[in-house]
């Protein structure tokens, strides 16, 4: 144990010392030859050992955390404490899909103020915020005087403090200079009290001054002054300042004859409205107000950083590792805080003390639902399941704070991404890429509309206003059909999924910025005009919100638009839905079109609140812009909207049939029939008596046999699964594999869009989503356990020995991913081959079948043997090799035998050694040889 634990330590150190050589820019380079050092083979040529036992020993410190790792091949590894040290970082993930990933953290810490990226939404809710905190302190001679307006609890105290290390930061105030704090609520009442301690006294200038005293204005000469609760303050105590704002100058109390000068910032801060606590003289001295959002109006994502963040930092003051139970955290994330982050903070710090007394001998302390204040649960405004978030599975603080990466926006465009740098012949063919693009959009579409977050916020209500606006301007500067009111209200819930999560784009800025560049001139090349509106929709869209979306942005807008235009022809019968509530009638719209593949509906969403009229006004402009229709039918569900034909009978040359109780079945029904070519007259007839009895209706469509793919962890080891699936299939089989959303599955159930499209006859994954259907674990599926749920999916498609095939292949496949990123110099794909061909002759001649653990075992095994042979011409060492020789002559001649073509190609010679540890493998698992990792199904995102 003594010698592992010094030869761990020399791997760590090695590491350390090869970081202090290495430049950032080298770094960034991202060169092998360079980086070598960092990975298991360089480290296995400088200790001049097996590259296995150093990946062995490198697993162990990512384990301690004392290592983090970039998975790509090969894998590099970096000590973690030294890497924060070096490049100042306050914190780093576990893993990181490419080292550019890690440059662009690295990147953006250089880039941003140290002052301000503590500050949780500094380049999100804040940052417009902080754009004229900056702005202020940063204007020639002694800045501009700025008020900071919001709730209390929101964070004006802290970016005061922060704008006065800016200034430093900066070199605008020196590094000693003061910040100096007054809280004016001390002098509501008292005026000249203000007047004694802002300005200061002469001696003898009233009973007890007995000696000069400068005041806080002195005292923050050359730095900032911070006067917070300023609506305290009655009119006369703000006109004693309105002179030393205007020229700089004051008189001390006591002294009227005496000019004194003062060089200071001035900040001030009001929770109260400042058109009426303050003067307007006031104001008009104050050229900048920030107005700060509460914690309700920062996105859901902020408030679970905000979180993570305030833990991590009890965790800190206690020294102890804290951990929060799911139904614990998701209590605290849907309460609104009426005092903002203070009472967040408050109750974060209840929490942990209420812990640490029920902590008992774990070493952790786990905050659990009875560890909550009992008012903040009493505030708890939605109903937290507690089959979906137990008290007992526990969350790490770093999986809180990483949730950003597992974003359905973050996880749509890493898909969009991935699948345009593997597409073929891209250059030559990007429309068909484009057209490939419309089911992921449809599934992300999907999401945006069953998400609860910001669905109903007054945020995005202002962003659907916003972009009606912005598409006016674009349909009138390019003359283009107006865009529709369920289109607004897609791309709206898309530029609120960005304002959530603002900081997404960088995170493709660096990791695929080729990719970028080289999607976005396609774009240009294939569909100019299309390209210049996706381009001036985003900068309309940044200028009004001060919302960076960058490239990625850029290319969602044309994909979106794209899917709008994609090739529907328009329906011989326009239909349009009205009906009451947000976004109702746009969600059923934009379901039946999907549905049906065809532009038949526009919508009109009706609030509750809404004037009737307005929707009739909004309704006869629609009639009126579909110059050459000369039917309509008209869907409405229920109350007023019923009486809408009597507004519309002077509509001129247009015939309106007008069906209310609308609903999804409804509209699919009446969509169906316009598409099939029948009469106004017919579609209503009809369609009213299927739904007064209650007819079911029968699709004509045969939905695709399908197989979804799902993990816990996001949509990318999703695809990874169905793409091991597609591999491995023997033939072609008529049933679709498509990678899908677990959360989606696990919150909405077989009422999830997807089932209307597809026939779904199997689910395989990490975890079952337990939705009633057929699930098949991918452990199961490498093992060949539940053999007849396998068979039963897909008997229709593969005969017994193709299925024999399928499972070999799963196998073979699964292997040589995970050998991807060991070997270093043999062809992966070739030597599977051979290591196939031998692990077949073993079963045969040995009359066995291995188990599929086995199986998987020696793929990795032999791989791994005959290149260790190559590299280090020795074998390892066995005890007792010569009383397994003696023993086992007959299994040693078969296993010389099969092995003789791979000793020839190879040049190497498979030892009496090796050949025991192949035996103990076959017959006597576990060995310590064989590394064999029991969470390889788990780990399968590391691929």
């Amino acid at each position: 144990m003594a010698q592992e634990n010094q030869m761990k330590k020399a791997i760590y150190d090695a590491l350390c010392i090869e970081l202090g050589i290495q430049p950032i820019q080298v770094l960034k380079e991202g060169n092998r030859e360079t980086l070598k050092g960092f990975t298991a083979q360089g480290l296995a040529d400088h200790f001049q050992v097996s590259r296995n036992l150093i990946s062995h020993y490198l697993n162990q410190l990512f384990a301690q955390d004392l290592v983090f790792k970039i998975d790509s091949r090969p894998v590099y590894y970096f000590p973690r404490k030294a890497f924060l040290e070096q490049f100042h970082l306050e914190a780093l993930s576990r893993s990181y899909t490419s080292l550019l990933e890690l440059m662009e953290e690295i990147t953006l810490a250089e880039g941003r103020s140290a002052s301000f990226s503590l500050m949780i939404g500094a380049n999100e809710s804040l940052s417009y915020c902080i754009e004229q905190c900056k702005a202020a302190i940063s204007y020639p001679g002694q800045g501009l005087p700025i008020l900071l307006n919001g709730p209390t609890g929101t964070g004006k105290s802290m970016l005061a403090s922060c704008m006065y290390e800016y200034a430093k930061e900066t070199g605008r105030i020196q590094p000693d200079a003061r910040f100096v704090t007054v809280n004016c609520a001390e002098y509501a009442n008292n005026p000249e009290l203000l007047l004694t301690n802002l300005f200061g006294y002469k001696k003898g200038a009233y009973t007890g001054a007995d000696k000069d005293r400068q005041g806080l204005i002195a005292a923050a000469e050359g730095g900032v002054l911070f006067l917070d609760e300023v609506h305290a303050l009655k009119p006369e105590s703000q006109e004693k300042i309105f002179l030393f704002m205007d020229k700089g100058i004051y008189h001390m109390v006591g002294d009227n004859d005496t000019w004194y000068e003062g060089s200071v910032r001035m900040i001030f801060a009001t929770t109260e409205d400042p058109k009426t606590c303050l003067l307007k003289t006031m104001l008009r001295r104050i050229p900048i107000t920030v107005k700060l959002p509460s914690l309700k109006q920062r996105s859901r994502a902020e408030k679970k950083e905000l979180i993570a963040y305030l833990f991590k930092r009890e965790a800190k003051a206690i020294h102890q590792s804290i951990r929060i139970s799911k139904l614990a955290y998701q209590v605290m994330e849907s309460v609104d805080y009426l005092g903002n982050v203070g009472e967040l903070k408050n109750y974060v710090k209840a929490s942990v003390a209420k812990a640490l007394l029920h902590r008992g001998d774990t070493q952790d302390v786990e905050i659990h639902i009875y560890d909550l204040p009992s008012e903040l649960l009493d505030m708890q405004r939605r109903e937290v399941p507690q089959a979906q978030f137990d008290d007992h599975t526990m969350i790490d603080l770093e999986v809180m704070e990483d949730e950003k990466r597992n974003s359905q926006l973050y996880q749509f465009n890493l898909s969009i991404l991935r699948s345009f740098s593997t597409f073929p012949n891209k250059e030559s063919n990007f429309p068909a890429f484009a057209y490939s693009m419309h089911e992921r959009i449809e599934q992300y579409i999907d999401d945006l509309y069953y998400s609860e977050e910001e669905k109903d916020s007054p945020n995005s209500k202002f962003v659907y206003n916003l972009l009606s606006n912005i598409f006016q301007i674009i349909a009138s500067k390019y003359h283009l059909e107006k865009v529709s009111n369920n289109e607004t209200i897609i791309l709206s819930r898309l530029i609120m999924d960005y304002l959530n999560h603002a900081t997404i784009r960088k995170a493709f800025s660096h990791t695929l910025n080729q990719e970028l560049n080289q999607c976005l001139e396609l774009i240009k090349t294939y569909y100019p005009l299309d390209y210049s509106v996706a381009v001036d929709v985003a900068a309309l869209i940044e200028d009004a919100l001060h919302l960076h979306i960058g490239r990625i942005g850029q290319i969602n807008v044309f994909l979106f638009f794209h899917y709008f235009d994609r090739d529907m022809k328009k329906a011989a019968i326009p239909g349009i839905i009205i009906a009451h509530g947000y976004n109702i009638a746009s969600s059923i719209a934009e379901v039946v079109n999907q549905l049906l593949n065809r532009k038949v509906f526009d919508a009109i969403d009706m609030p509750i609140e809404s004037d009737f009229t307005l929707v009739v006004s909004r309704l006869r402009e629609y009639l009126l812009q579909k110059e050459g229709c000369r039917e309509f039918i008209v869907m409405v569900d229920m109350g007023s909207l019923e009486d809408i034909y009597a507004y519309l009978e002077n509509v001129s040359n247009v015939d309106l049939g007008i069906i209310n109780n609308v609903s999804t079945k409804l509209a699919l029904d009446i969509g169906s029939m316009i598409l099939d070519g029948n009469s106004i007259d017919q579609i209503l007839e009809e369609a009213s008596i299927r739904n007064q009895h209650r007819y079911k209706i029968i699709s004509n469509r045969k939905k695709q046999n399908t197989i979804l793919t799902v993990c816990e962890t996001g949509i990318g080891t999703a695809e990874k699964i169905a793409s091991l699936i597609e591999q491995s299939l023997p033939q072609a089989v008529d049933i679709k594999i498509i990678p899908y959303d677990y959360a989606s599955l696990s919150t909405i159930g077989i009422h999830d869009p997807i089932f209307q499209k597809c026939n779904v006859i199997g689910i395989v994954g990490t975890k079952d989503p337990q939705i009633g259907i057929c699930f098949i674990s991918i452990e199961e599926l490498l093992e060949q356990k539940h053999l007849d749920t396998i068979l039963a999916i897909f008997a229709p498609y593969l005969d017994e020995k193709q299925i024999t095939v399928f499972n070999e292949n799963m196998i073979k496949y699964f292997s040589m991913d995970h050998l991807l990123g060991y070997l270093t110099i043999l062809d992966t794909e070739k030597i599977m081959d051979s290591v196939q061909d031998i692990i077949a002759k073993l079963q045969k001649g040995l009359q066995i079948v291995f188990p599929a653990g086995v199986v998987m075992g020696l793929y990795v095994h032999i791989a791994c043997l005959i290149e260790r042979l190559i590299i280090d011409k020795q074998a390892v060492y066995y005890e007792d090799v010569d009383k397994f020789t003696a023993a086992h002559l007959d299994f040693i001649k078969l296993v010389k035998t099969i092995f003789a073509d791979v000793e020839r190609i190879y040049n190497v010679e498979i030892p009496v050694n090796e050949i025991a540890y192949i035996y103990a493998y076959i017959y006597h698992r576990p060995v310590k040889s064989v590394n064999r990792n029991e969470n390889s199904v788990n780990d399968f995102e590391n691929l």
